[in-house]
């Protein structure tokens, strides 16, 4: 953190307009980030609000003039002048709306631990500020830690927001400023102000304000200001409120004192005064309906109608006659609550990436800690796609007679066309095979992925020509590798003739170089693969310029493709484009599976190499973020993993992509050579644990045996175990509870051991089959190394990738493959072994597809991969 002198004490704040045209122009940029003070926005009178205003009487009649059971009222008319004050009673309520004291809790236990996360010179925007209380813990927690942060505070009502900020007091290093807007105005006016302005931006949204949306409407929300507002680096706190017991979430609503009635029926009266009759929803007429869906976990409330009720009301335009029926509901407002899955699914969909998320002591409510990375991978798009588009038996389930809780809320049709959700891939996309065939957003996240680690991550002025592990090429050759062996496909199959001619990319001589990395036997290396001649020294090696100049008009030749396949598919409206196209796909995908695994290969380089640069544009784990200020926690090895006992069976392994079947108009699943075909395989019963073992239990397997083979996942400094990252060495007691990384040959001693054995290739299958867990796997960059497990959760996938004891060979049914020869046979050794699932590098496309193998030779120490025992 660079040094600053610190700044007089701030003894006020400013208010900005954002409202028109006059403060949205470029022209007061300088107010945005200095302390000059504009003009705040002339004062309204006291009986008014912000509401007011003619154009809410149209949206009003044109929400209730709707048939039974559709009608409505707009969630605002709520926030009146007095509906605030009411609201901010219901927050004091701490021992039924539990909402406000959790939220609080949390801060003041951890506040300062978000406040390390803050670059000097920072800015905060929060957005529905409200009355602050919560957010001067953080300010205070600012202060204290001399950060100089600007913070923005944005409500759409003038007095609230003057009467709150004049409420924070002074600050030294903070700067304060408010937004008089919406959301909407407010989202266009920070990318216009602070979109490439090297600053880093963090967002607040708390009090569980996201809950006030639907699931889709919030990821649609959350996904708009990611893309029109942050960058890499950014960070995101948001308020999620638990799926706590239904009798705690339905007090909450409609607590013992009557406040959140006389809240919810203020509402009525401020509707009254809107369309300027005193009776034209009277409160007497209306009931207050309150009812929490355990379901679907959401609140909702209505206005019910406790008799048969006409509304008349005459405009310019037209005169009104509403028609009322007895126990109608009105729709007025619902709050939405969150699982921990729920969460991911939401932050995915939006392209955020959970950091962290905290707690409060009674475990009711979470704070949330997101980033937007500098790249995403999509993953379990089929979990998203229902959540956020639920099946129509969901709402079957919970019956109610409210049109905008059931279909009005998720109208698939209108929400895919909508310019945010068309944008979705987890959308029902019927013009791209999205399962067969990766998407050019897809490449382009992959490439933003390689780039990050091949030209941030990979010092070239010193570490192109290092070898970390020396049975590998130099990093060099893996650059000059991957849009190698991309040109040579397209162009060994005409996979773009289409376009014109399908000739290698200039210079046709890398093909040569680059187009097949080694992978020699350990103990002999003399034998090895058939693979490229590389340069014999550094100096013969071409430019490291050229290598990328190469890779850019390598990716355009691709990128042109994808193109005209998506115009095709536009042309079309449909998928069938591909149908004279499957092996020209088949090419496409073969090739970006190569790429993501090389991606995880050049990864488990770095990190043995002492030279590796940490992620650009990520934020720090916890662990290093402790290592400033706190000791290291003690070594506490967990119990013996608890044991899942699998009867006998006859499972699945692999799916049916034969290379034949290309020249068939049927779309189906591709695979490398290895997965093909289906096959039945017996098994016994057994045992197998349910988590992978931790360093923390192979370091004392190896205290016990008083052996000195540790890992190379691990680094010996002082007498002290790390476990190498991407950031630095971890302390073992950070990561003791992570999966450890070890070799086959290192697993299978910690197997004899303790007395058991690794699983078989069909076993592990079998345990995942059957093991269900809410956890989202840590695959596809989730987090940046392995993560903790414990023995209070199945961990059935992620952090590693989990050795078997069935050996790489030729299966029933197997044919090598025409267009990689040598893929998988070449390796048929006895000496590899098969490696399922996926580890926290692996591509979701990859880790996510049940019939994947990978392999490894027994001794190969390097790889991502860990165990589990079977007794």
């Amino acid at each position: 953190m660079s040094y600053r002198a610190p700044s007089p004490p701030s003894t006020g704040y400013s208010i900005i307009d954002i409202r028109g045209p006059l403060y949205g122009g470029k022209n007061d940029a300088q107010d945005a980030t200095t302390t000059v003070r504009p003009p705040s926005p002339q004062a309204s009178d006291s009986s008014e609000d912000a509401f007011n205003g003619s154009d809410l009487v149209n949206t009003i009649l044109d929400s209730l003039d709707k048939p039974v059971n559709h009608k409505s009222i707009p969630t605002y008319i709520l926030y009146d002048k007095k509906g605030l004050q009411l609201f901010d009673q219901i927050t004091q309520l701490d021992d039924e709306y539990y909402l406000t004291g959790a939220e609080l809790d949390i801060l003041i236990r951890r506040s300062e631990e978000m406040v390390d996360r803050l670059q000097d010179g920072s800015v905060i925007f929060e957005l529905g500020a409200g009355a602050l209380r919560k957010t001067q813990v953080i300010l205070r927690a600012i202060e204290k830690k001399k950060v100089h942060v600007t913070y923005y505070a944005l409500d759409l009502d003038q007095h609230e927001l003057d009467k709150s900020l004049a409420s924070l007091g002074e600050f030294q290093y903070v700067q304060l400023h408010g937004l008089l807007g919406t959301y909407d105005q407010g989202i266009p006016w920070v990318s216009q102000h602070f979109t490439n302005s090297n600053i880093q931006k963090n967002f607040l949204w708390m009090g569980s304000s996201i809950g006030n949306q639907n699931r889709l409407e919030s990821a649609m929300f959350l996904r708009k200001l990611q893309r029109m507002c942050m960058e890499p680096g950014d960070l995101f706190v948001i308020g999620f409120d638990k799926r706590n017991d239904p009798e705690k979430i339905e007090l909450a609503y409609d607590d013992s004192h009557g406040v959140t009635r006389e809240f919810i029926m203020n509402g009525l009266d401020h509707v009254n005064r809107i369309m300027g009759q005193e009776n034209f929803m009277n409160r007497r007429d209306f009931d207050y309906h309150s009812i929490y869906q355990e379901k679907q976990g959401r609140h909702l409330s209505h206005y019910r109608a406790l008799k048969d009720i006409e509304i008349s009301y005459k405009t310019p335009q037209r005169k009104y006659s509403i028609k009322i029926q007895k126990d109608e509901l009105i729709h007025v407002e619902h709050s939405y609550k969150y699982s921990l899955d729920e969460i991911e699914s939401i932050l995915t969909a939006a392209d955020l990436n959970m950091v962290n998320y905290w707690t409060d002591s009674k475990q009711q409510y979470r704070l949330v800690l997101a980033e937007n990375r500098p790249f995403m991978f999509e993953r379990n798009m089929k979990r998203i796609h229902a959540l956020l588009f639920p099946p129509k038996d969901v709402f079957d389930q919970e019956p109610i007679s409210c049109y905008h809780c059931n279909e009005g809320q998720f109208d698939l049709t209108r929400a895919i066309e909508s310019d945010e959700s068309a944008t979705f891939d987890y959308a029902l996309n019927k013009t791209w095979p999205i399962e067969t065939l990766p998407s050019l957003h897809e490449w382009q996240e992959l490439w933003k992925s390689w780039d990050l680690v091949t030209q941030q991550m990979l010092n070239h002025r010193k570490m192109l020509f290092e070898r970390p592990i020396t049975l590998r090429h130099p990093f060099i050759f893996y650059l000059g590798h991957i849009p190698a062996f991309l040109d040579i496909q397209l162009s060994r199959h005409a996979v773009d003739e289409d376009l014109g001619p399908t000739d290698l990319t200039e210079p046709a001589s890398y093909a040569e170089i680059f187009e097949r990395g080694i992978d020699p036997d350990l103990d002999d290396p003399t034998v090895c693969n058939p693979h490229s001649r590389v340069p014999d020294n550094d100096q013969e090696w071409p430019a490291i310029d050229s290598i990328l100049a190469y890779q850019k008009r390598i990716r355009e030749r691709l990128q042109r493709l994808l193109v005209y396949w998506e115009s095709e598919a536009f042309k079309t409206q449909s998928s069938n484009w591909i149908d004279s196209r499957q092996r020209q796909a088949r090419i496409v995908w073969m090739c970006f599976e190569h790429e993501a695994m090389h991606l995880e290969t050049l990864l488990y380089m770095l990190i043995q190499s002492p030279s590796i640069l940490p992620p650009k544009g990520i934020a720090l784990p916890s662990w290093k973020l402790f290592m400033r200020s706190s000791a290291l926690p003690p070594l506490t090895p967990l119990s013996e993993s608890p044991l899942m006992k699998l009867p006998g069976s006859t499972i699945s392994l692999g799916h049916d992509d034969h290379e034949s079947l290309d020249h068939t108009s049927k779309e189906h699943e591709f695979g490398w050579d290895n997965e093909s075909p289906e096959r039945q395989v017996s098994i016994a019963a057994f045992n197998i644990q349910t988590r992978p073992v931790t360093n923390g239990e192979y370091f004392q397997f190896l205290q016990d045996t008083q052996a000195d083979f540790i890992p190379a996942s691990w680094l010996k400094q002082d007498d002290q175990i790390f476990v190498k990252t991407v950031f630095g060495p971890c302390p073992l007691g950070y990561a003791q509870h992570w999966p450890v990384q070890t070799s086959y040959k290192q697993a299978d001693l910690y197997a004899q051991h303790k007395g058991g054995r690794l699983p078989s290739e069909a076993e592990v299958i079998h345990f995942r089959d059957t093991a269900t867990t809410e956890k989202w796997p840590n695959i596809g960059f989730e987090n940046w190394s392995p993560t903790e497990v414990s023995n209070e959760r199945v961990h059935s996938l992620g952090d590693v990738w989990e050795w078997t004891s069935t050996v790489w060979d030729a299966h029933e049914g197997f044919e090598a493959s025409q267009i990689y020869p040598g893929y998988s046979a070449d390796f048929f050794d006895g000496k590899h072994h098969v490696v399922l699932g996926g580890s926290w590098a692996t591509h979701p496309r990859i880790a996510e597809r049940r019939s994947f193998r990978n392999w490894y030779q027994a001794g190969y120490p390097y790889v991502f991969s860990g165990f589990r025992l079977c007794h």
